[in-house]
């Protein structure tokens, strides 16, 4: 079970097997009921989880977790929708398949509105913060891919310097981006604010890719490989990295984390993939 967001990850290009120091805290794992497989995308101040599921007749819905009730999210006419971000107003953006289409979703509404960067082949949002900004990835066709924020309603492609593909992955509450940038030898990590981007390194993390940041900027989520075979997720913050690994897995994937520290994601084991929260302890959280 592959996401689009998994398919569009750019390749980790280092691989190092290197000492895990594994986060404290509860992993919870949690699956949409009857479903083949579950996965986690994004989280918001309340705990409120979107992600997707599969049915047995291996269609990719939408969902949204709220105070322990799953409601689904189809996109009109798909046969695979994937809610990503979320923020604290309801608001939900995502894309769909085969429509290749990018959305903002309304959940007090129930209404769609379509989001679509002109004269792309294909938009895919990610994130929204509670200002109503939206980043995300966008399709030049040929698999040139850039990242995007939307602003009201003008759009701009968000792409460092001298890198030829890149994607916007989270936002903070003041709008600073976080996303990934690669060229033909090598990927970064990289946030734009006001105008300027920064290569942010993780130390300890080869190849760490960066799924999602808190509202506040101060903590990143991701997954790299410490290991052949292994995929592990972290946070960084502070300057420490520590390593999420759900219990059992050698496939963890984090995909958002919220002002609290909560963070949603994926783990695989033998069978399928599942989604699960990983809450820091509670003298963590004080800090």
């Amino acid at each position: 079970m592959t996401s689009c967001r998994s398919v569009l990850s750019l390749a980790v290009l280092l691989l190092a097997s290197a000492p895990l120091a594994l986060a404290q805290g509860t992993y919870t794992q949690f699956d949409v009921p009857g479903s083949l497989g579950t996965e986690g995308f994004g989280i918001d101040t309340a705990g409120d989880i979107t992600g997707l599921y599969v049915d047995s007749s291996d269609n990719w819905h939408g969902f949204l977790l709220s105070s322990g009730t799953y409601t689904t999210i189809d996109y009109p006419g798909a046969t695979q929708t994937y809610p990503y971000g979320v923020n604290d107003l309801g608001q939900i953006v995502g894309y769909s398949y085969p429509s290749d289409q990018g959305f903002l979703y309304d959940v007090q509404a129930q209404t769609f509105t379509i989001i679509s960067y002109p004269n792309t082949s294909s938009t895919l949002p990610f994130a929204i913060n509670n200002a109503g900004t939206i980043a995300g990835v966008v399709d030049h066709g040929a698999n040139k891919f850039q990242g995007f924020v939307l602003v009201g309603s003008t759009y701009r492609h968000i792409a460092p310097p001298r890198t030829i593909v890149s994607s916007v992955n989270g936002i903070t509450a003041p709008g600073t981006l976080f996303g990934m940038a690669g060229n033909r030898t090598a990927q970064l990590i990289f946030s734009f604010d006001q105008g300027k981007y920064s290569q942010r390194v993780i130390p300890n993390a080869p190849g760490a890719y960066v799924n999602g940041v808190n509202p506040a900027g101060t903590a990143l989520v991701g997954f790299y490989n410490p290991s052949s075979g292994v995929t592990a997720g972290f946070i960084y913050q502070k300057n420490a990295l520590t390593t999420l690994q759900f219990p059992g897995s050698n496939f963890t994937r984090p995909g958002g984390i919220n002002a609290a520290g909560e963070v949603v994601g994926t783990f695989e084991d033998t069978a399928s993939a599942h989604a699960f929260t990983w809450t820091p302890p509670a003298d963590a959280a004080k800090k």
